[in-house]
């Protein structure tokens, strides 16, 4: 990576702008740059990949795009709609982490391992869902398969990290962290108690997970490289 290019100062420039305008005007402003920020992140992958792009990180990119405009209007309006394409968002994601890692194999004390890890997680969601439940008591469906397919995603990103620790997967590992804390922010956020300084981290974390989700896609394993084009 140059972070020199025009493409990626671009992105960084637009980051640090939308943190700006988050923390000193109307969330509403956000319409303005923050959709920005994810186009950038599309430039800079179709400019630098040099494997064949992946229709599938496109597509993850338009739904989070979609949601992250849906988040802006206000999450509690548009609860079913927010949650189909964030929903999408990690299924796509989840594809992209199987065709990099569908030929590694696997132990059972590695799943082991991973029940474990999942406990505290699984627990932390319990409780903010639970103090959000009058808020979404109309739409639970829905927000419940976002959070399934949250905590999917997050599991299968430790899982394939402590199956292969190669550099992509610490990539997307790091990326499914910062998405885990800032889904948690954004549920409180949005659905329990607004503060100015939620919303900045919650795009802070926003733009680490694009960053290194990109990383992720730019980091070319010669045996898989081809898996990557769906």
């Amino acid at each position: 990576m140059n972070y020199k290019k025009p493409t990626y100062i671009t992105f960084f420039t637009l980051a640090f702008i939308s943190l700006l305008v988050a923390l000193l005007f109307e969330k509403m402003y956000q319409l303005y740059i923050q959709p920005l920020t994810i186009i950038a992140i599309f430039m800079i992958y179709i400019t630098e990949k040099k494997a064949p792009i992946s229709i599938t990180y496109i597509l993850a990119l338009i739904f989070s795009l979609s949601g992250a405009i849906l988040l802006i209007l206000g999450y509690k309006e548009y609860i079913p709609e927010a949650s189909i394409l964030f929903s999408l968002f990690y299924v796509m994601y989840l594809r992209l982490m199987y065709l990099k890692n569908k030929k590694k194999k696997t132990t059972v004390k590695m799943y082991f391992i991973l029940v474990i890890i999942s406990l505290p997680i699984v627990y932390i969601y319990d409780r903010v869902i639970c103090l959000i439940y009058n808020e979404i008591r109309g739409d639970f469906i829905y927000f419940t398969v976002l959070v399934f397919f949250i905590f999917a995603y997050i599991i299968t990103a430790i899982y394939y990290y402590l199956r292969n620790k190669n550099q992509s997967n610490l990539w997307m590992l790091i990326a499914a962290v910062n998405l885990g804390i800032m889904n948690i922010i954004i549920m409180i956020n949005q659905l329990y108690i607004y503060d100015v300084m939620f919303t900045v981290i919650t795009l802070f974390c926003s733009y680490l997970m694009y960053y290194f989700s990109l990383k992720f896609m730019l980091e070319d394993d010669e045996n898989n490289v081809s898996d990557l084009i769906v």
